[in-house]
């Protein structure tokens, strides 16, 4: 089986001077990943924390990030990436409950942490000349990485995969799409998010180049696209939301990235709208739908988009129907077998036991996605729970409840997504105040917004916030959500 840390080793070892990774004002080559890797990897081992214990990356969009993480798994321990936009209530709870032994940053921290702390950059100039043992490296069944999603439970929860997981997925990607001849990946997502992981590994393994680029930049569209202009990049990862936003930038098209061949989408429906329009400014490129939660590793299955399926249907499909890891219950809900099913969820037995069945000596991964079979192809529905995606994002409606619900000023609290065009495009909170509103309804939404920016990142807050004297019930007496929903698209 593929060696994902044994294939990088023979980058680094053939072509040294090749650059690994690139960002707007730093590069990395192969060479220094690897050795500086290996000395992050000695300075764990040296702390002598139990094989396999955690340890926290936290950053955003570093080279030194990606150094962190292979000197993790180097030394036996699996990474949770962790973005530095993560509110340090949240840090804080992902720290204890996944027990890590050392947090790792690319960046200054300024909260007190409960766990001991180093800079990346200090620990690789520390003196290192002896070079990590492949006997110490994570490998088979043993956990790679941890990546933690929204949780029902007002807490975050822990998906663990494998370096058995990680394996088999990069393969796969190897083997379905164009990814072997030369050229630069794109790197949009942080790395807390897990789409990041289908260009970071498939990248480093093929000896290929990483452009990453910030929030910073794509908070400012004259150097998102100055960058995107020179960084000759060919395979293109991101979220269809992603693609939209630069859609709106007419002079974003093949002549401005004519290098630019393949897209590579996952994390969210995408949108029929946004692949025509892709189609029309990248003549060149194959553009590809990809379909799989967090929990199998990233994708498990896809469709190429062409201009005859976008005139056959109205939504794009996720599957063909005899792709041989993906099935549908009795109530619709989309199975997923196979080698990329998670390990589970770190420290939450019954939780694992509840999505993660075994039948007939297989494992496997009950979604929460309703699917349906149409002409020879899978499609997706929606959700069966409160899970939502927004932006990429899987978010538990009921984790921001619970949170909205704990600030001092609130009663109760309803959130309830926003739809455009079939599309979660954002979410509003439906509240109850304990004491009527005295001053204006927008101080109060800025006060809310600035108490729940301390639990949970941007992502899950709410865009607007409607002030009620009671929540709407249906006729069983519960919260009427549809009735909320209704309203919002009135």
């Amino acid at each position: 089986m593929l060696s994902i840390l044994a294939a990088i080793e023979h980058v680094a070892l053939q072509q040294p001077q090749k650059i690994a990774y690139q960002t707007n004002n730093a590069t990395l080559t192969y060479g220094e990943l690897w050795h500086s890797s290996d000395c992050v990897a000695h300075s764990i081992m040296k702390l002598g924390l139990q094989r396999q214990q955690p340890i926290v990356v936290y950053g955003h969009m570093s080279p030194l990030q990606i150094v962190a993480f292979l000197g993790a798994v180097k030394a036996g321990h699996p990474y949770i990436p962790v973005d530095s936009s993560t509110p340090s209530e949240r840090l804080q709870v992902i720290i204890e409950a996944s027990e890590a032994g050392l947090l790792l940053t690319t960046e200054p921290l300024s909260t007190i942490i409960s766990v001991p702390v180093a800079a990346v950059s200090d620990v690789i100039t520390q003196p290192c000349s002896i070079p990590s043992q492949p006997t110490a490296w994570v490998q088979d069944e043993e956990i790679h990485y941890i990546i933690y999603t929204s949780g029902s439970t007002g807490k975050p929860k822990g998906v663990q995969i494998t370096a058995n997981n990680l394996a088999h997925f990069v393969a796969w990607m190897q083997d379905h799409f164009p990814l072997q001849e030369p050229g630069v990946f794109l790197n949009q997502a942080p790395y807390s998010f897990d789409l990041s992981v289908m260009d970071l590994y498939p990248a480093l393994v093929g000896g290929h180049t990483l452009y990453a680029i910030t929030q910073g930049q794509i908070a400012h569209p004259k150097s998102l696209f100055d960058s995107l202009a020179s960084s000759n990049t060919r395979v293109w990862t991101s979220t269809p939301s992603f693609a939209k936003m630069c859609l709106m930038n007419k002079e974003w098209n093949q002549e401005l990235m004519p290098d630019l061949n393949t897209f590579l989408f996952c994390g969210e429906v995408l949108p029929i709208s946004v692949a025509k329009d892709l189609m029309q400014r990248f003549p060149q490129a194959s553009i590809f739908n990809l379909y799989g939660p967090t929990e199998t590793t990233v994708a498990v299955s896809y469709i190429e988009v062409t201009k005859e399926l976008l005139e056959r249907f109205e939504q794009l499909p996720i599957a063909p129907l005899f792709e041989p890891n993906l099935s549908l219950l009795e109530d619709g809900e989309i199975m997923i077998s196979g080698p990329t099913v998670s390990a589970g969820y770190l420290g939450a037995p019954e939780l694992t036991a509840k999505a993660f069945p075994t039948i007939a000596g297989n494992r496997m991964y009950k979604t929460g996605d309703i699917g349906y079979e149409k002409d020879g192809y899978l499609f997706f529905s929606g959700r069966k729970d409160f899970q939502i995606k927004l932006h990429g994002y899987r978010i538990e409606i009921e984790e921001i409840e619970k949170h909205i619900g704990n600030l001092m000023p609130v009663s109760s609290c309803v959130v309830v997504p926003i739809l455009k065009d079939n599309e979660i495009v954002s979410l509003s909170a439906y509240v109850v105040l304990r004491e009527p509103l005295t001053d204006s309804a927008f101080k109060m939404t800025k006060q809310l917004k600035a108490l729940l920016s301390d639990y949970v990142p941007s992502y899950m807050i709410p865009k607007t916030f409607k002030y009620m004297d009671t929540l709407l019930l249906n006729t069983n007496g519960k919260v009427d959500r549809k009735g909320l929903a209704v309203m919002e698209t009135v």
